[in-house]
């Protein structure tokens, strides 16, 4: 059952992901036709959306929505590789079971030290994964496209967790942080749980 609402969440998650990169595709990538001028506009695209990713600071308003989203879709056009279903769902299940494990009675202890929410965690990871990639004026790592991969990996995750942590209402008909969060009250699980010792 479980198993089923995360892949549920993770087939709209998909839908959605391919509604944005159509909307970058048809306002921002096609402005030029096939060939380098195309790369040179996703690159573009790319960098300036991971400044903008770089230079904030992560709120509950919903800000880096936009930078987020085109942020991932330009990685992806750029790398050429599609984000399936599967990856949704890997998505859905790290963010949900890390949100759990943060959330459980267990996970404070009597140490000063704040870990932050999943959100804050996933947004490091994908602020560092974006200075490897070399991306936003930043010296980066030797392998460039791996950094960069790691950087969608990281971004899908943060978007995820971003919605939970963003008290946005859900707009009608609009599919923003409000509507993905509540694909993920509505996946309240992890499809593999771990048996306690």
């Amino acid at each position: 059952m479980e198993a089923a609402r995360n892949l549920a969440a993770a087939e709209k998650m998909h839908g959605w992901f391919e509604e944005v990169l159509r909307l970058a595709d048809q306002g921002l990538f096609g402005i030029v036709p096939e060939g380098p001028h195309r790369g040179a506009v996703i690159l573009d695209v790319l960098t300036q959306n991971a400044r903008l990713i770089l230079d904030s600071e992560m709120d509950k308003e919903g800000t880096l929505y936009k930078p987020l989203s085109l942020f991932l879709a330009a990685g992806c056009r750029k790398l050429k590789v599609p984000l399936g279903v599967r990856h949704w769902k890997a998505a859905v299940e790290n963010v949900l079971r890390l949100s759990e494990q943060m959330a459980a009675p267990e996970a404070s202890t009597e140490v000063a030290l704040d870990l932050g929410n999943p959100a804050a965690i996933f947004f490091g990871e994908l602020r560092e994964s974006i200075r490897q990639a070399g991306l936003a004026g930043t010296r980066g790592y030797q392998d460039r496209e791996i950094a960069l991969g790691l950087a969608i990996n990281w971004g899908m995750r943060f978007l995820l967790a971003y919605a939970l942590a963003c008290p946005l209402p859900r707009a009608s008909g609009r599919k923003g942080l409000g509507w993905i969060r509540s694909l993920l009250s509505t996946a309240p699980a992890r499809a593999s749980r771990r048996p306690r010792r």
